[in-house]
């Protein structure tokens, strides 16, 4: 099979106008009984993804990254883009870069034949090795003059290897990260709109957040019931689907993301029981800070080195994060203190349970979690750009009080803490370790609102507010 004829198997639209009927990944979307999109409309337009841009998307297997690029194939064919003009691969078929060089050529030949633009998606690029090179030769011979090149890819060390390849040569690209669905997609996905709003702006102004406390109570035991969930199963697609469908995941469902969780582990042939001995460790740790040394004991990892080594992995592949104590001084984290470590999603945490047979965590620390990939998303893209994530700490004073996260607001950096006290008695400290120590916050409670100097907001309010800090980031 040539490179047309296997470009013209992965996009049948050039041939099929009904096309959509058979693809597998909007079938699965038309079947969920709902729509979860991680591009906006405004994202998506053809104005927006100009010819000679290169631009890529990361994040954790079975997030919806193949599926979003099926939809922006239809949301292109909708707007009057040619449907010749659009082509999609997959690279898991693809061994050597030349071969992806060769693959590109051919279809920016069916451009030139055509005498027009296109957009080709490349689907997991990173299964190529050496695909940077491939790119860097065909941007500097200006054979993606005529492109939108848009590259998907699950591990952030990886992509990010191959970009650093291409300074210069990415015209304004974008760098994207999809995570799983927050809780404010995880209620929509069971047709309960969720009322939008900054969390920094309503804790400046009162009357914004008597607004957002009225209007978001009205529907506050609904909320609560999907929070239950949302704190057990998370926001995976697959996961969200088997909840609105079933009311329960399912095994099926929970193999497949278990299968995520070991798959870059061995790609990078590292030691499966090793790294679920360290996740075993990290799940009796949730919300407690804790040395690399100690990470070595009943892990099976023999030194600090290794768990810096499957931690970097963990993060790297969008699994998981780790949140620095913060110096906040110099506004940047101490090197030598311990660290806090959370996965990107609940599901994790409940496949590391059941695979070692522990107990479920409890609400409060699932709050944490939740509180803390939350606090990620507005980062997420600066990960994807870095390869790792910056931009979220936690503070401990000299006394020993603790407030859970700090994130710097820009541009004056100004610090601002989110304590989390869900199902355990607010003291009057727990106002103080904010407003002493950091100056300004909210304290995350179970059920309680209230507007001061240290704002009061329930979880489930919490986790529908977007917190307001930009930390997006693109590399050319």
């Amino acid at each position: 099979m040539n490179h047309l004829e296997r470009i013209l198997l992965r996009s049948p639209w050039w041939t099929d106008p009904n096309w959509e009927q058979d693809d597998r990944s909007l079938k699965k979307v038309r079947s969920s009984g709902f729509l979860f999109r991680h591009l906006s409309p405004e994202q998506v337009r053809p104005e927006n993804l100009p010819p000679g841009q290169i631009s890529i998307v990361r994040g954790p297997r079975q997030v919806g990254k193949t599926t979003e690029l099926k939809l922006l194939v239809k949301d292109l064919i909708d707007s009057g883009i040619r449907p010749r003009s659009i082509a999609y691969y997959p690279c898991d078929d693809i061994i050597h870069f030349r071969e992806l060089i060769d693959l590109i050529r051919e279809f920016v030949k069916t451009l030139r034949v055509q005498n027009m633009s296109g957009y080709l998606f490349l689907d997991e690029v990173t299964m190529v090795k050496d695909w940077a090179r491939a790119v860097k030769s065909l941007a500097d011979s200006g054979e993606l003059e005529r492109v939108y090149l848009l590259l998907t890819g699950s591990s952030a060390v990886e992509i990010k290897r191959g970009y650093e390849r291409m300074p210069g040569r990415r015209a304004g690209g974008l760098d994207r990260a999809f995570l799983p669905m927050g809780f404010g997609d995880f209620c929509r996905a069971f047709g309960l709109a969720a009322f939008k709003s900054s969390l920094l702006e309503i804790v400046s102004d009162e009357s914004g957040f008597a607004m957002f406390e009225m209007e978001s109570t009205s529907r506050k035991e609904r909320y609560l019931d999907l929070l239950d969930a949302y704190l057990q199963w998370g926001g995976f697609p697959m996961a969200v689907d088997d909840l609105v469908r079933e009311n329960t995941v399912g095994d099926e469902t929970i193999g497949v993301y278990r299968s995520v969780m070991f798959s870059e582990f061995e790609k990078q042939r590292r030691s499966i029981p090793l790294f679920m001995g360290l996740m075993r460790k990290l799940y009796g740790s949730l919300g407690v800070p804790v040395s690399y040394n100690a990470l070595t004991q009943d892990t099976g990892c023999r030194s600090n080195a290794v768990v810096q080594d499957y931690l970097g992995i963990f993060s790297g592949a969008f699994l998981g994060f780790e949140v620095p104590c913060i110096d906040l001084v110099h506004r940047r984290p101490f090197p030598k203190k311990e660290k806090k470590f959370y996965a990107i999603d609940p599901i994790l945490w409940k496949i590391t349970s059941e695979h070692a047979g522990l107990p479920v965590a409890q609400k409060a620390a699932l709050a944490e979690q939740a509180a803390a990939a939350h606090l990620v998303r507005p980062l997420a893209n600066r990960w994807a750009s870095l390869g790792s994530l910056e931009g979220i700490y936690y503070f401990r004073s000299r006394k020993g009080n603790e407030v859970d996260f700090v994130l710097l607001n820009p541009p004056a950096d100004a610090p601002f803490g989110v304590e989390i006290k869900y199902q355990a008695k607010i003291s009057g400290w727990d106002e103080q370790s904010i407003s002493k120590g950091i100056g300004r916050g909210v304290l995350v409670t179970r059920d309680a609102f209230k507007w001061g100097d240290v704002c009061h907001i329930p979880l489930w309010a919490f986790l529908l507010l977007e917190t307001g800090v930009k930390s997006e980031r693109s590399s050319q």
